[in-house]
């Protein structure tokens, strides 16, 4: 019996399979399959949605999405990729959009803050993006790489002496950055020292 006569259940185990052994490409195919005979299953949607992002094709990431928030509108995974996926395609105005829809639902979501501000950076709207990333600091004062976000708004504002503030608190939560900042905390350090 060949793979294609399987029950959709059955099969829909088999891509879980190929996604948990990196088979990425023989999923994604499995999973297109799937999506075509079962429409209405949102499961199957985010799964070909996840293996198509981590293959980079980010314009069936958002097909895929779309398609899980027509079965179930309000879905938070698909809602969040959907934008995620619109920000790697570099159309970031679209991707600040959904992802204010996503914390419509989910307000207090830092890693959705975080992304929404990173967005609306992207798309040029400062003052909001500002706020969006100290509120993703604010409830999760941990959380580096919004940190780091806030610290690259403030820096291209201006906001020289915050900024090295930021990217501080950026590199103790997360070490490794110290080696991708090294440079520019110097030359930040540099700017605050001669405005002191």
């Amino acid at each position: 019996m060949t793979m294609d006569m399987l029950p959709d259940g059955v099969r829909k185990e088999r891509a879980k399979d190929l996604l948990s052994q990196g088979r990425l490409e023989d999923a994604r195919a499995l999973l297109s399959d799937l999506c075509k005979n079962d429409q209405r299953d949102a499961e199957i949607w985010m799964m070909y949605s996840t293996t198509n992002a981590h293959l980079g094709r980010f314009e069936d990431v958002i097909t895929a999405c779309r398609s899980a928030l027509q079965v179930e509108p309000d879905y938070l995974p698909a809602m969040n990729s959907l934008a995620s996926a619109l920000a790697a395609l570099g159309r970031h105005a679209e991707a600040a959009i959904e992802f204010a829809t996503v914390l419509r639902l989910a307000p207090d979501n830092p890693m959705v803050l975080c992304n929404y501000g990173h967005a609306l950076a992207l798309a040029g709207h400062m003052e909001e993006a500002r706020e969006a990333l100290e509120n993703a600091v604010r409830v999760q004062p941990h959380y580096a790489d919004a940190h780091y976000n806030l610290a690259a708004l403030l820096e291209q504002s201006g906001q020289s002496a915050a900024a090295l503030s930021e990217y501080e608190q950026a590199i103790t939560l997360k070490p490794g950055l110290s080696n991708l900042l090294g440079e520019r905390l110097t030359r930040l350090r540099e700017v605050v020292r001669g405005r002191a």
